[in-house]
């Protein structure tokens, strides 16, 4: 209902780390029924093991999902040549495209723009790379590089309009779920050069990102969620 281009589940504000295997696979399934192919869906994958990423992978796409986004594993800060030694393996064995989500703050490495560039050229299913490092300099230096088959998407709702100046398609945030109309206003203010709206709407999202700051990600974006009348209960423990 508010023009979004896609939805995005099981990521660190849908707590995908907080389900067990069985509840993505639900999650995907509801998704795929609700959407009705309205709109391409994009499923994060936060597993450390390869072959459950390959049978995630594998499973999703049998359920209708359009693309999976992956991270490098957590905690054991894969470098740049082990993480594509993973993307070369999920290729071969798993046909979803792929969705790269560069999140050095979550994950504890940061791919870097020169990487995540071969990356793209390297492997045709990679068709998006989120791009939550928080540097306008990589966003450009990716903008400038990237094929017209792979979008360039910011993760960093704050940062969403200079990052479309920067060279960004697009963007998957965590906002997009209470206040989806905002985010839309400002891709689309952008696109059609009505900078005015789009700065406007940029700015009126900060003093809440700010009060978002203070808690986990999922905490306050549920929160936000109750508060414009679409409750999804509480976050799960711890």
């Amino acid at each position: 209902q508010a023009g979004v281009d896609g939805i995005c589940i099981l990521g660190g504000t849908g707590e995908a780390l907080s389900l067990n295997p069985n509840e993505r696979l639900r999650v995907v399934d509801i998704t795929v029924d609700v959407v009705k192919g309205r709109v391409p869906i994009v499923v994060g994958c936060f597993i450390p093991i390869e072959s459950e990423i390959i049978e995630f992978a594998n499973a999703i796409k049998d359920r209708g999902a359009s693309a999976m986004m992956l991270t490098p594993p957590a905690f054991y800060k894969h470098n740049a040549r082990q993480f594509e030694l993973l993307l070369e393996r999920i290729s071969l064995q798993a046909n979803i495209p792929l969705v790269l989500f560069n999140s050095p703050s979550r994950v504890g490495v940061n791919l870097g723009a020169e990487n995540v560039i071969r990356y793209v050229n390297r492997f045709p299913n990679v068709v998006a790379v989120k791009e939550s490092s928080g540097s306008l300099k990589e966003v450009i230096q990716m903008g400038q590089a990237f094929p017209s088959r792979c979008n360039l998407l910011q993760g960093i709702d704050d940062a969403f309009l200079p990052s479309l100046a920067s060279g960004a398609t697009g963007g998957i945030m965590a906002f997009a779920g209470p206040m989806p109309t905002i985010l839309v206003d400002i891709l689309s203010g952008w696109q059609n050069s009505d900078n005015q709206t789009a700065l406007q709407r940029q700015l009126s999202i900060i003093p809440v990102m700010k009060i978002v700051a203070r808690e986990p990600m999922p905490i306050l974006v549920k929160e936000a969620m109750n508060v414009v009348g679409r409750p999804m209960g509480p976050t799960r423990p711890p």
